[in-house]
């Protein structure tokens, strides 16, 4: 939505407090990238998981914890800064699995010659409702199988690689477009990229998401099936510039775009980003040249002449800061809000997530909270046509109007790769969806948030993940839902059993490595 934000100093204050964190914090080494092409690590691959809890823990400090995916190669130079001879459990126990699948390219950075490879992956997941999200149950749930193939190939500078998946949650996935599947796949990783010391390209289809692992980005997240796109990244000291344009789908016969900028200053112990993003529908034409320049912004640049296009414009300010053992990390994801109204004003229009995690209480504990606010009113305006989503799935976060606060604690047992992590939750959830029509100017004088009857969820569950050798995982969430005024029907309670449960296999098969 493009913001009303007429003789407003909101971007200046960004600004500012980009500058004065630069200023104030305590300088540190800059993350740097390995040398030489490498492929990106997919979004659904495991390692992330141990990636979070390394990082929470001050290792793996090369890592932006704000952008995924991570190159290979990157990960694996992090990791060949430790030794896991010098740790204790279950660090040790993370290190090593994770070793046992990048190791072998320690010795292959700055190689020459041509490395390629494929990989196989299938499982499967249950629930016990057609949603994959236990908090939001609807429907009767069943089992979905997938699988995945692949191929890719490293030379100097460039990679690339393949991959058809076959899902079959694709097709009773309650909030979303199926797809398609044609002879039961469909392209889900097929990029090139091309990768020097000071900038990167990549063009083709990949997920991203920009925000904390495993925490959907508001602006940027790969919630939905990944999409065709064009990215660049440059590099300078801590900065990072990050722009990529997407092709999305038709609506009404329009073609639908995104373009998405961020700018990132890294330290090991603290990382602030400031971003903006426009999904944009020409009325005639094609993809904009205008709208992918890094250096041209958004947020001045979107209702410029020529006017030809509709634009749903976002801007969004990212940190993250960890001191010991602890961390904290927010986003702030600002839509549209009126300064200057004409008449009624329209409400704000926004989405947050706030949290702090302390990563060891004990070696075997960690803990962690959570709380996410998205308005009523977020990734949609009065034109069906500026849906930010694709194929009907959010491009930020899946839904709107409500708000969860989450609670947890990590255990990690003496048995490796088992995490048990129990769980308290609370959830409100309006009625406003950004996948319903809404006609022009119908949201003035409504509220913020909680739209019609609220739905109140309050949870009791247990998490896990075990995965006692790297090729091979086991996780669940399952609890009990105390839910008031279900599917949004005021006096109607009740308590019912949730659960998510996932099996993954996948094999890596390097086929030729340096020696």
């Amino acid at each position: 939505m493009v913001p009303l934000v007429r003789r407003t100093r909101l971007p200046l204050m960004f600004l500012a407090g980009f500058l004065l964190g630069s200023i104030l914090l305590p300088a540190a080494a800059s993350a740097q990238r390995a040398s030489g092409g490498s492929v990106v690590i997919g979004a659904d691959h495991w390692s992330y998981e141990y990636i979070r809890l390394l990082r929470e823990r001050g290792y793996l400090d090369r890592l932006n914890p704000l952008v995924q995916p991570y190159r290979a190669a990157d990960v694996a130079a992090a990791l060949a800064e430790l030794d896991p001879d010098t740790l204790r459990q279950p660090v040790k126990g993370w290190v090593e699995l994770l070793r046992e699948d990048f190791g072998w390219r320690t010795g292959a950075q700055g190689a020459r010659e041509v490395r390629w490879g494929g990989m196989v992956a299938g499982g499967g997941r249950a629930s016990s409702s057609l949603r994959l999200d236990p908090m939001r149950p609807t429907g009767d749930g069943k089992a979905w199988p997938w699988g995945q193939a692949g191929a890719w190939v490293e030379a100097g500078p460039i990679a690339a690689e393949a991959r058809l998946l076959g899902d079959m949650y694709f097709n009773d996935d309650p909030d979303g477009v199926d797809p398609g599947q044609r002879r039961a796949g469909r392209s889900d990783l097929a990029y090139v990229s091309a990768d020097f010391p000071v900038a990167s390209i990549v063009l083709g289809r990949l997920a991203r998401n920009w925000f904390l692992t495993g925490t959907d980005g508001m602006m940027v997240s790969n919630v939905a099936t990944p999409y065709p796109q064009l990215g660049l990244e440059v590099r300078f000291w801590r900065f990072e510039l990050r722009s990529f344009t997407g092709e999305l789908d038709t609506y009404d016969g329009r073609k639908r775009y995104l373009s998405a900028h961020r700018l990132d200053y890294q330290t090991p112990n603290f990382v602030v980003s400031f971003g903006e993003s426009s999904l944009y529908a020409p009325e005639s034409g094609a993809l904009s040249l205008r709208f992918l320049n890094p250096l041209e912004p958004l947020f001045w640049d979107v209702d410029n002449q020529p006017s030809d296009v509709t634009a749903n414009l976002m801007l969004d300010l990212q940190t993250w800061f960890r001191t010991g053992s602890l961390t904290l990390y927010g986003e702030a994801l600002l839509d549209d809000i009126d300064v200057a109204p004409e008449g009624t004003a329209e409400p704000p229009v926004y989405g947050i997530t706030l949290g702090a995690r302390v990563a060891s209480v004990t070696p075997w504990l960690g803990l962690g909270v959570e709380y996410q606010q998205v308005s009523a009113w977020s990734y949609r305006t009065p034109n069906v046509i500026d849906e930010y989503s694709y194929l009907r799935r959010g491009l930020g976060q899946n839904y709107s109007d409500y708000d969860r606060l989450t609670v947890s604690a990590d255990l990690f047992p003496p048995l490796r790769g088992l995490r048990l992590t129990p769980v308290l939750q609370f959830q409100r959830q309006g009625e406003g969806d950004f996948r319903d029509s809404m006609p022009g100017g119908a949201y003035a004088g409504e509220p913020t948030i909680f739209l019609g009857v609220t739905e109140t969820t309050y949870r009791v569950g247990l998490r896990g993940h075990y995965q006692p050798v790297r090729f091979v995982w086991l996780a669940w969430d399952a609890g009990a839902n105390a839910i008031r005024n279900r599917d949004h029907v005021d006096g109607v309670d009740e308590t019912i059993f949730t659960g998510v449960v996932a099996l993954g296999l996948r094999l890596d098969f390097p086929i030729r490595r340096p020696e």
